[in-house]
Parts: structure tokens; C-alpha cells; sequence
């Protein structure tokens, strides 16, 4: 009794694997039912391209301009500062006080300016990032649907790649073509 248990026992673990081992099976893609899927870097796409490239010389410009005014006003302000710390020896109490009341507002409200200057610099960039990706994404469907691709993801998404699927360099050489380096100006 004991050893037909045992072999009902074995031949239902038996089918219970067999019937496993088909499930699985069954759930395995072969390589025809493997969907394309590329990907790109979404960094070096912008900052490659000749409208990355144009748009980064740009943004550099501007914020040298702005370091530069930085330094100029930090000169003023400081020699402005040393002025008022010796008209402390010659003012009244209340008199310096008042000379450096206002002197504070003043280096307070330039600060929030070159600070507002710096937002809107950090800003641009990103307004020309989207501008450029609403531009360049249907030259990457294009693209995608030459080469058959039907997904593409982000190379920062992905754990190991064996850069096969990298399509980069062909978006930028295509991105380029058609867009050239036409700083984007606003987002379309």
C-alpha cells in the first residue's frame, strides 16, 4: 500500500512537472516573436548633435557674459563697502546706520537679480533640450520604423546592453541632416 502511494505520489509529481515544464516552454519567446527594441543616450544625443553643439557654445557665452558681470559688480560692491566703512569713523550712529541699511537692500536686491539671471540661463537649457526633442523625435520614428524598431529605451534604464541596439550615432548623423544647428528657440 505504501509503495503504490509512493508511485501515485511520483507520477503526479511527474505530470505536475511535465505539465510545468510545457507552461513554461510555452512561455518562452523565440526569436521570431523577439520585438526590436533599441537604445539611445538621451545626453549625448543633444550635446552631440550640430543643435546641441550650437546651443551649449551659446549657453557658454552667456554664462560667461554673466560671471563677468558677476565679478564686476562684486568689484563695486566691495569698494563701495570699504567707502561706507570709512565714513563710519565720520558719521553719527544713526546716520552709518541708515547709509548701511540701504547699502544691504541694494546688495540684496542685486543678488536676487543675478540669481534671477542664473534661473533663467538654467532654464534655457531645458527649454532648448524639449524644443530639440519635440524636433528631433520624428526623425527617431523614422528612423525606428527603417530599422524595425518598436521600442527605445533610455541607455541609463538599461542594467547590461551589448550596444548593438545603440542607435545614437545614427540618430545624430539624421538629426543633423535635417535640423543642423538651428538653435531652438521655443518648443513647437
Amino acid at each position: 500500500m505504501g509503495r503504490i502511494k509512493n508511485s501515485l505520489g511520483l507520477i503526479a509529481l511527474s505530470l505536475t512537472l511535465f505539465s510545468t515544464t510545457g507552461l513554461l516552454a510555452q512561455s518562452y519567446l523565440t526569436s521570431d516573436q523577439f520585438l526590436p527594441v533599441a537604445t539611445i543616450d538621451q545626453d549625448r544625443l543633444f550635446s552631440d548633435s550640430l543643435f546641441g553643439q550650437s546651443f551649449n557654445q551659446k549657453f557658454q557665452n552667456d554664462a560667461t557674459i554673466l560671471a563677468e558681470e558677476n565679478r564686476r559688480i562684486e568689484k563695486e560692491l566691495a569698494q563701495e563697502e570699504s567707502d561706507l566703512t570709512q565714513k563710519r569713523k565720520e558719521l553719527e550712529n544713526v546716520e552709518f546706520r541708515k547709509l548701511a541699511s540701504i547699502f544691504n537692500k541694494k546688495v540684496e536686491t542685486i543678488r536676487r537679480n543675478q540669481s534671477q539671471k542664473l534661473n533663467e540661463l538654467n532654464a534655457s537649457r531645458i527649454q532648448a533640450q524639449r524644443a530639440f526633442f519635440a524636433q528631433a523625435r520624428p526623425i527617431i520614428i523614422e528612423l525606428m520604423r527603417e530599422r524595425g524598431i518598436q521600442f527605445i529605451l533610455n541607455d541609463q534604464a538599461i542594467f547590461i546592453s551589448a550596444n548593438s541596439g545603440d542607435i545614437t550615432d545614427g540618430a545624430i548623423q539624421r538629426i543633423n541632416q535635417v535640423l543642423g544647428s538651428a538653435v531652438p528657440l521655443e518648443q513647437p
